[in-house]
């Protein structure tokens, strides 16, 4: 290398540390609103995720896994979610919302006042258990 070249190098190298300089100075001018920054946590109650038809004040979830799927034992108002595949629901005693899902259900509610909701699949429900009935 020339020593001609050594001062171009050197105020090429300077111009690069001050624009950096000018660039990590606008950044730390930047300040973000402390209530932007707070977190924000909400509990969500069965009763806050049940279908809007469904207007019984639910107290407890079942999942189904697939097959038969009965709701709780006792005057527990059920919210019953089915699956994709084919489920034979059953909600039990209480008021219960059920989801079928998917597939070819079953669907029966038994003692209560059900609301039984279908899914896509030809889904067969009990008219004497479901007092609400919802075939999408």
């Amino acid at each position: 290398m020339s020593a001609k070249y050594i001062p171009r190098i050197i105020i090429a190298m300077l111009g690069t540390v001050m624009v950096l300089g000018m660039v990590n100075a606008i950044a730390a001018s930047n300040t973000i609103s402390s209530t932007l920054l707070e977190e924000q946590s909400t509990a969500i109650a069965i009763n806050d995720k049940k279908p809007v038809v469904c207007t019984m004040v639910l107290t407890a979830i079942i999942v189904c896994t697939g097959g038969n799927c009965n709701g709780s034992p006792g005057s527990v108002n059920d919210l019953i979610l089915g699956t994709a595949g084919n489920d034979k629901i059953i909600g039990k005693n209480g008021d219960d919302c059920i989801v079928a899902g998917g597939g070819d259900d079953d669907i029966g509610g038994d003692n209560g006042t059900d609301v039984c909701i279908g899914g896509p699949g030809n889904d067969v429900f009990d008219l004497a258990k479901c007092e609400t009935i919802i075939d999408p």
